[in-house]
């Protein structure tokens, strides 16, 4: 039982838990015209003076060259979350996710969204006894303070949207899932994920951040790269190295190293969304994250040999420095 959730996350790690503790799920879609970008996460907070479901929306449309970036936050009961395992299904009011489908009805005074969206041909991460996941062996410790799992580098899209009264149409566009749990996120990271490159089937997703363990901290990273059929991964506990990362609220430049090969990562996050995001198990914080911006990477073999090169546009980005 133990082990079947660390090898699905996407499945409720929470039902043990009553206090401090948060968990939630990152859909997201990209339209085939890259003129909407949507992510929903669903979300539990369990907080003994606050224990609510909810529901967050980062919206991004172009509209006739003119950026548009929107969030919103739905709370709801407690009593509404419910969920089931096998086969997954998350239902928050009339919200429902599933592994292959979701399907909104959130309504509220300054804006409605509505509709379903299927999802098809996963790409999944690869794993193995040690690795059972995208935390590596980091996911058999019952002491991290936020676990992280990858449920799809990028998949397919069929369906539509409606936002007020704009229909938004995500047939044949790419999607995106994570999700996290635990007490709190990182008290500084950064976060880049985009799976729409010019006539590649690349995805990427990338974080690095400030890592609490045993009385210290260290800055952990994983940064993944799916491409031309083949998965790279540099991270923490694979022998990784990170040659080096320097940030600002705008920009993320970072290199990583394993054995013979280098990946080069720049990214520029673009106007940003204010999200609500998990302190001890509250959703008290505030975070901006941007789903326009740009991440440029470059794959190195032999330190001459470019296996890849490429421009990731749209790119969602999070900078977060500590308070």
């Amino acid at each position: 039982m133990f082990l079947k959730y660390i090898n699905e996350p996407i499945i409720f790690q929470g039902r043990k838990k009553s206090r401090r503790y948060f968990e939630g799920w990152y859909f997201k879609q990209v339209s085939t015209d890259l003129k909407s970008t949507i992510s929903i996460i669903p979300g539990v907070s369990k907080d003994i003076n606050d224990s609510h479901a909810f529901i967050q929306t980062i919206i991004n449309r172009n509209v006739q060259g003119n950026t548009r970036l929107t969030t919103h936050y739905h709370r709801f009961s407690i009593e509404d979350f419910k969920y089931t395992d096998e086969p997954f299904s998350l239902k928050i009011g009339k919200n429902i996710f599933k592994r292959d489908e979701i399907e909104l009805e959130l309504i509220d005074e300054e804006y409605s969204l509505s509709g379903k969206i299927t999802f098809s041909n996963f790409t999944a991460i690869k794993t193995n006894p040690v690795f059972p996941n995208i935390m590596g062996y980091y996911a058999y410790l019952p002491i991290m303070e936020c676990y992280h799992g990858i449920v799809s580098m990028s998949h397919g899209l069929e369906g539509t949207l409606l936002l007020n009264e704009e229909m938004l149409n995500f047939n044949e566009g790419k999607g995106y899932i994570e999700k996290d749990w635990g007490t709190s996120f990182p008290k500084e990271y950064v976060w880049v994920q985009s799976n729409n490159f010019n006539n590649s089937d690349a995805s990427i997703m990338c974080s690095i951040a400030n890592i609490p363990f045993l009385g210290t901290s260290f800055k952990g990273f994983i940064c993944n790269l799916y491409c031309d059929g083949k998965e790279y991964r540099f991270a923490s506990y694979n022998n990784s190295k990170l040659l080096n990362i320097d940030y600002n609220e705008e920009l993320l430049e970072a290199t990583m190293v394993k054995g013979n090969l280098k990946l080069e990562l720049s990214a520029r996050l673009s106007e940003g969304g204010m999200l609500k995001a998990p302190k001890d198990g509250n959703m008290n914080r505030t975070i901006k994250e941007g789903l326009n911006g740009v991440v440029n990477i470059k794959l190195i073999k032999n330190s001459s040999e470019i296996l890849f090169y490429g421009t990731g546009n749209p790119c969602g980005i999070e900078i977060v420095k500590e308070e």
